[in-house]
């Protein structure tokens, strides 16, 4: 009974090891917490479910929270701290502050453990020690800050950089109202594959297994189940892939005739989601799926052959940088560029600590590159879609202004999306904010290329 007990204090131990190595890699190289988590539960396999939400709750929870936490060790130490000790620090308080799962004892016990695996007998008396006054003596309402603004700032672990680009653009409360929002998770949304399923049947067959799911009322493709089925069969089948509601509404933003065969090309695709989407709503037509990455590359491949989509075409391709033979040569251009990801901070949580001004000046000036060549492979007359996963006006708004005063040849076109509660807020424009809505931030413009 015994050796069984100190098995299972060892496999609680390798957890948390688990989720120090995670967040350390997060923190330490700039990764992003999904990828991190999926390659890693790809590598170690035979972890259990339980064991697996465990694992996310507490990755996530630390990223964001992590200004807080930090604020909270500063108060209760002004020592240095080194990043790997730091990390054990700050995934065990977000345990002791917002988890009751396990007995606080438990939590230092094995942030001990791990802090002298890793750094000596030296750092795990420091972390012993420091943990256990934190427990004995954090009060949150004896907590000091300048003024109300720091207090919201930190207590929400929002950066100030982020802080006053949102409040600039959108004022003081209405940024208070975004930033709060970050706190919680969007739900989880599948794109139904129409090719293979339609929404009606696919709905019935989770609420068959006991899974609700709700018709979403923004992309009219789209599901939101309650919890997600590990290894599904109709996910293998290629029934349904993974993709936000604000993700969807790119291809339904196109809006010209389905039965033509348009040339369509998709600029920056990976990881594929939107040229797979489009291609399923334009049968008759061909997309032509372009990143610079050869590894994405290959992952649009493996996806269209498992959802039995036949009119795509991968190439490698770096849309910043001009090719001649694409001159126009499409009816149909996705810009969905890279950003920012403000408005997919909810899931992306790292992303907050990215953000300053120059961060967003250096990636305009990539946005505005692809859209100068994009417009050169569209003929007359055809659509060019732009599109980012942020809410900031410069790289949205404000790009679109600079193209338009360069490019007088385009205009902006009204967008029209059957069965969704989104609509145009400016002609040519669609913008979701994350507190209106339970779905990640996102920016999509229309435009046309005038005729002679």
């Amino acid at each position: 009974m015994k050796e069984l007990f100190l098995e299972k204090i060892m496999i609680k131990n390798r957890t948390r090891f688990y989720i120090y190595e995670i967040l350390l890699k997060i923190f330490s190289d700039d990764a992003f917490s999904n990828i991190t988590l999926n390659n890693f539960y790809k590598k170690n396999n035979i972890i259990d479910i339980k064991d697996k939400k465990f694992i996310t709750e507490v990755v996530y929870g630390t990223i964001k929270n992590k200004l807080y936490l930090e604020y909270i060790i500063k108060c209760f130490s002004k020592s240095k701290t080194k990043n790997k000790i730091k990390v054990i620090l700050l995934m065990s308080l977000y345990q002791i502050l917002f988890m009751n799962r396990t007995p606080n004892y438990a939590i230092v016990n094995e942030a001990v453990i791990i802090s002298k695996e890793i750094d000596g007998k030296f750092s795990s008396s420091f972390v012993n020690a420091l943990l256990r006054n934190i427990i004995k003596n954090f009060n949150a309402n004896n907590i000091n800050f300048k003024n109300d603004e720091e207090k919201f700032m930190i207590e929400n672990s929002c950066p100030k950089d982020l802080f006053y680009i949102l409040k600039k653009e959108y004022g003081t409360e209405k940024t208070r109202k975004i930033i709060l929002s970050f706190n919680n998770k969007s739900k989880n949304s599948i794109r139904v594959n129409l090719i293979k399923n339609n929404v009606k049947e696919l709905k019935q067959y989770f609420e068959n297994k006991k899974i609700e799911a709700v018709h979403s009322n923004i992309s009219p493709d789209n599901l939101l189940l309650k919890n997600i089925i590990s290894n599904d069969e109709k996910f293998n089948l290629g029934n349904y892939i993974f993709q936000g509601e604000s993700s969807s509404l790119v291809a339904h933003s196109i809006g010209e005739n389905k039965k033509i065969n348009y040339k369509i090309l998709d600029t920056c695709a990976a990881p594929g989601g939107k040229s797979l989407h489009i291609a399923t709503l334009y049968p008759n037509s061909i997309v032509y799926s372009c990143d610079k990455h050869e590894h994405k590359i290959s992952l649009i491949e493996d996806n269209a052959k498992k959802l039995d989509i036949k009119n795509i075409k991968v190439f490698k391709q770096d849309a910043t940088i001009y090719k001649d033979e694409y001159k126009e040569k499409f009816d149909i251009i996705i810009c969905d560029v890279p950003c920012s990801g403000i408005g997919v901070i909810k899931n992306k949580p790292e992303i907050k600590y990215k953000i300053n001004t120059n961060y967003i000046n250096q990636i305009r000036k990539t946005q505005l590159s692809i859209l100068e060549n994009s417009k050169k492979y569209l003929k007359e007359n055809g659509i060019l879609i732009y599109s980012t996963c942020t809410i900031d006006n410069k790289e949205n708004e404000d790009n679109i202004k600079k193209f338009l005063k360069k490019n007088n040849n385009f205009v902006l076109e009204k967008i029209s999306i059957d069965n969704s509660i989104i609509k145009e807020y400016k002609k040519g424009m669609i913008k979701i904010l994350p507190d209106e809505y339970e779905c990640d931030g996102f920016f999509i413009c229309k435009l046309r290329k005038k005729g002679v």
